[in-house]
């Protein structure tokens, strides 16, 4: 319990008292691990081919926004387990994207800028803990840009490792902590016009980053649970470090075909990825989410 609870205060500190950047990895908010799916389980050393599949999905308005490009979320996410040995190890392959739309048409609800992202991703238990290697391959574009006459594009793919500990603080397994590193191996940015091109937060000078995710839930009546989880990232680019974090609450309904929640979230972006000109922005932000079971916190 004390070891959480200095890891949440951490995160708050972090997240509204220290001005901050990182760059926006999609699945920055969440854990994905396939072989905590309670629907699999498979004999010890059996091997099995194309097991299951999952994902994830959310939309969500950001009520109180810091700036014009940001009024709508959308994230869409699924992963297919390749190869399975047991309830030891597990590789899939991941897909997702990160939609965001603001204000600026005749329905409130116009295109701004997508994320992608997909990836291979290897995860071994290890007694209790997991650990997870894998690569992936992100990017980021305009949407209806013309109306600006201008555009900021960016490619960029990592290896990364995480340390994915389950942990039992009130109840059994209630809280999770992963802590990740990815070193940058494509690093790429444009921006139009070429003005901007040698601005400040360039992407294409990324080398590492660090992150940690806490979460943890409790059971209120039936199937219904409270959730609170977060995320605090460090990024070292070539002459500069920054950090991004967020916390977020909310309240669901657990079965075992998956989960349906509805919450808050507040998350500081130092540079938000979507002007040419970086800027930083708090976003707060109020939606559902639906997920896999057991395999997505």
């Amino acid at each position: 319990m004390k070891t959480y609870s200095v890891v949440l205060s951490f995160l708050i500190l972090i997240l509204f008292f220290i001005p901050a950047d990182a760059q926006r990895l999609i699945e920055r908010g969440m854990i994905l691990n396939p072989l905590e799916n309670p629907n699999v389980d498979i004999a010890e050393n059996e091997i099995s081919w194309f097991t299951q599949a999952g994902g994830w999905g959310s939309f969500g308005t950001y009520g109180l926004y810091g700036d014009d490009n940001h009024a709508w979320y959308q994230h869409l996410g699924a992963y297919f387990e390749l190869y399975r040995r047991g309830n030891e190890s597990s590789l899939a392959f991941t897909g997702q994207i990160e939609f965001i739309a603001d204000t600026n048409n005749d329905i409130n609800f116009s295109p701004r800028a997508i994320f992608w992202e997909e990836g291979l991703l290897y995860t071994r238990r290890i007694g209790n803990p997991f650990i997870q290697f894998g690569y992936y391959h992100r990017c980021k574009h305009d949407i209806d840009n013309f109306r600006f006459g201008e555009e900021r594009t960016m490619v960029f793919g990592s290896v990364l490792a995480r340390l994915v500990l389950p942990l039992s603080l009130f109840s059994t397994d209630d809280g999770l902590l992963a802590l990740q590193y990815d070193y940058y191996t494509i690093t790429w940015e444009k921006r139009t016009p070429n003005t901007f091109q040698n601005g400040a937060f360039n992407w294409d000078e990324l080398i590492h980053s660090f992150k940690l995710n806490a979460a943890w839930q409790r059971a209120l009546a039936d199937n219904a649970n409270f959730y609170l989880d977060g995320y605090l990232m460090g990024t070292q680019l070539k002459d500069d470090s920054w950090l991004n974090g967020q916390i977020r609450a909310e309240i669901g309904a657990a079965t075992p075909a998956g989960q349906v929640r509805f919450g808050v979230h507040a998350e500081y972006l130092g540079d938000s990825g979507i002007p040419v000109h970086p800027k930083s922005v708090t976003l707060i932000g109020l939606g559902v989410r639906v997920m896999s079971a057991g395999s997505i916190r």
